[in-house]
């Protein structure tokens, strides 16, 4: 499995869909928190990422949450852009940054992100 990045940019609709979205999408294994060497990260907006066997199970998880949260919105969710990478070496800088916390560290780098995701008010969305 590998990590990979995907920014995205929906058109905005009543209600606003990005919030249900990041919810469907983590059920799907995208997050918005990033699990770096020694700290965790707030990703840009509109940024997830997730580990996946190849970027055509990225996009289909993507695509997914996306449907889901159309359904549930009541609405078809306009995807203006996408862009899906494999990320190989990934440096990020973020203005929400910490060092994990110890209740919320996973059996891997993935799941302390969504531990943190799903339970850190510092990372709310």
């Amino acid at each position: 499995m590998d990590d990979f990045v995907i920014t995205y940019d929906l058109k905005n609709g009543d209600p606003p869909p990005y919030g249900p979205f990041i919810e469907e999408a983590e059920r799907e294994g995208l997050l918005y928190v990033w699990r770096g060497a020694n700290q965790v990260h707030r990703l840009p907006n509109t940024t997830v990422w997730g580990r996946f066997e190849d970027i055509a199970a990225a996009r289909s998880a993507f695509d997914k949450a996306l449907r889901r949260t159309s359904r549930r919105l009541g609405y078809a969710i306009n995807l203006e852009k996408r862009m899906t990478v494999q990320a190989d070496d990934i440096s990020v800088r973020s203005d929400v940054a910490k060092a994990p916390v110890a209740k919320w560290i996973g059996s891997s780098k993935f799941e302390t992100a969504r531990l943190h995701q799903l339970n850190d008010p510092d990372f709310a969305y």
